[in-house]
């Protein structure tokens, strides 16, 4: 079975930033466009990462966190944001990684390097980080 990214946003610019950071044989990526989405697809869907932008509707971004943590404990979250978030600091302290999108940074490799580790840490993501 292919393996399974969520990616949780109303951006598409998000998307395209994710699809581009996994490689060309990556995940199947599943689009949830609300904190709710996200919630019902973690618990039923089984993934292999959630990427979680923290401007998604619905639910702030810590509690959102705290319940895919306890709907899915095993699934890799990695946190991201297009603008500077005032919870990323927040978002860090938790465990969860953060990875800014931001015009000024290089989102798209922070994010394949990001995944890259998360490979390192759980070898059973069955896919590779791309070039972003």
């Amino acid at each position: 079975m292919k393996a399974c990214a969520i990616v949780c946003t109303k951006n598409p610019a998000v998307v395209d930033v994710v699809s581009g950071a996994l490689d060309d044989c990556g995940p199947r990526l599943l689009v949830c466009r609300s904190s709710l989405d996200v919630l019902g697809t973690a618990q039923a869907v089984d993934a292999d990462l959630l990427i979680l932008d923290l401007e998604t509707p619905g639910l702030n971004g810590l509690l959102l966190i705290s319940a895919i943590k306890k709907l899915a404990p095993a699934l890799p979250i990695v946190v991201v944001s297009t603008k500077p978030h005032l919870e990323a600091r927040a978002v860090s302290s938790t465990g969860v990684p953060y990875v800014p999108l931001t015009s000024r940074s290089n989102g798209g490799e922070v994010l394949s390097t990001e995944v890259a580790r998360l490979r390192s840490t759980r070898p059973l993501l069955p896919f590779q980080a791309g070039g972003g």
